[in-house]
């Protein structure tokens, strides 16, 4: 039987609508789409021009009904088709069927379509695929898209050392990795100058009095030992891994404020508030930490890629 012989099947609705006046057939797997020309011809350039020409196409076999065959499956052609549609929302199984889609919506010059496809992969997918998402958005040359899935891959700790969830990097180019490293790296210094500049307001937390005999600097610092070391540890996991996740679930964090309140607890540091007021003020440095940390980050940006 050859290929114009094969059975064929009808979409699921909307695309069951017999009221439709033109027909795309995935010669893939042979499946009817009925839809509109004029929304096909709102949405593609390419599909406008199309209708304008002499049509050799075949009929339906059951009315009038022009039937073009495309060489796009059934399952990608019913996510550009929803995409087309103002109620439409596809569901993408993976980001392989993501980019095909997209490839698809670029060949028929679909501008509105390919953007609603960019936009979906960033709210379907999980951050824990920034990477990939990140190698998919450079293959499409969408730097703003590009732009959200490299914050997001901030979280990843110590990105540049050989991993194998990077899976896409054989898909994209030297440059566009060089730049994710260079921004993450950028995010990690700023990150970690931003815990640092706060440790001002802490140092009158920690303490009643105007110095801390715990300090290992000058009393004029009033910085107490086990402070100076959370500074320290937190800027360096901050180099590794910029986010705000670093801060929450650091256990320097949790050795710092056991320690602070050994501190209350002394008799050399008898002034020092009592173990809720030290959680409250450590808690509360955090908060302004995390804060900081965000706003560092937001400031710095990937390279153009143009």
């Amino acid at each position: 039987m050859s290929d114009a012989e094969e059975p064929t099947t009808t979409a699921e609705a909307p695309f069951d609508n017999p009221d439709g006046d033109i027909i795309l057939r995935s010669t893939v797997d042979h499946v009817d789409f009925h839809t509109f020309k004029v929304i096909l011809s709102l949405m593609s350039p390419v599909f406008k021009d199309m209708f304008t020409l002499p049509q050799n196409s075949s009929q339906s076999g059951v009315s009038s009904v022009l039937v073009i065959p495309v060489a796009e499956s059934g399952t990608t052609l019913e996510s550009l088709l929803l995409l087309c549609y103002p109620a439409g929302t596809p569901t993408f199984d993976s980001l392989g069927d993501a980019k095909a889609v997209m490839e698809v919506a670029k060949k028929y010059d679909m501008q509105a379509a390919f953007n609603r496809a960019a936009d979906l992969v960033i709210a379907q997918f999980p951050s824990d695929r920034a990477l990939e998402l990140y190698a998919l958005f450079c293959q499409f040359g969408l730097q703003d898209h590009a732009q959200i899935a490299a914050t997001q891959a901030l979280k990843i700790k110590d990105l540049g050392r050989p991993s194998h969830v990077f899976n896409g990097l054989r898909n994209i180019t030297g440059f566009d990795y060089h730049r994710l490293l260079a921004y993450h790296q950028e995010c990690g210094v700023a990150a970690r100058e931003a815990v640092k500049s706060r440790s001002y307001n802490a140092r009158e937390w920690m303490c009643g009095k105007k110095t801390c005999t715990m300090a290992k600097t000058p009393p004029a610092a009033r910085a107490p030992a086990w402070f100076d070391e959370y500074l320290d540890l937190s800027g360096k996991e901050l180099l590794t891994r910029p986010c705000e996740s670093t801060l929450l679930e650091s256990a320097s964090y949790i050795c710092a404020t056991i320690k602070a309140m050994e501190c209350a607890k002394s008799i050399s540091c008898k002034d020092c508030k009592s173990d809720l007021k030290v959680i409250q003020s450590m808690d509360k440095f955090r908060a302004l930490c995390i804060l900081h940390v965000q706003i560092a980050i937001m400031t710095e940006y990937l390279e153009d890629s143009d």
